[in-house]
């Protein structure tokens, strides 16, 4: 009888250390996922910069706001990852409507450099939308291995807590008035 106790002892020793280093895989992956938007946010900010240098030196009234831009991202690189991602956001969102200008110069949009940094943006933005959706279903798996009985029982008492998903405000899911962001 007591060989049978402790052979169910070690059985649940043994599936807690299991569910344990499954969970420790899961918040790592999502993580290592939380990292990759935040260096495509960051490459995607640079190239949109990029962009907007370039139109900047077809429209030298836009030199104040690139200004703006460039000390408001200073002030990102000070901040924790989540301020950090929504400051990137918001500047991202600037930089969108000095590039919209481009349509103006249309020498600047025939330019070939012009053409490839517009290219490198868009596939920054697919790379960083891939990297949504990553982490959102790395922690949709997090939420529902320590959500799942009986691993429940267990995972509070072990550190494990609800993530949060990767959510869009609700600014920015309504559709772009770009003239209204260029009279910004």
């Amino acid at each position: 009888m007591v060989l049978a106790g402790i052979i169910v002892v070690c059985i649940i020793a043994l599936y807690v250390i299991v569910k344990y280093n499954s969970l420790v895989g899961m918040r790592n992956r999502i993580k290592e996922a939380h990292g990759a938007i935040e260096v495509y946010l960051q490459q995607r900010f640079d190239a949109l910069l990029k962009v907007a240098q370039a139109v900047v030196e077809y429209a030298r009234y836009e030199a104040d706001t690139l200004k703006e831009i460039t000390a408001l991202r200073a002030g990102a690189d000070q901040q924790s990852a989540e301020a950090k991602l929504s400051a990137m956001e918001g500047l991202n969102q600037k930089l969108s409507a000095i590039v919209a200008r481009a349509e103006d110069y249309p020498e600047l949009n025939a330019g070939e450099n012009y053409l490839h940094l517009q290219r490198t943006a868009n596939d920054l933005e697919e790379k960083l939308s891939a990297s949504r959706r990553t982490y959102n279903a790395n922690v949709v798996a997090y939420n529902t291995a320590i959500a799942s009985v009986p691993t429940n029982l267990f995972a509070g008492m072990l550190g494990f807590r609800e993530q949060g998903l990767y959510e869009v405000e609700e600014a920015k899911k309504a559709d772009v008035n770009l003239s209204e962001l260029l009279q910004r």
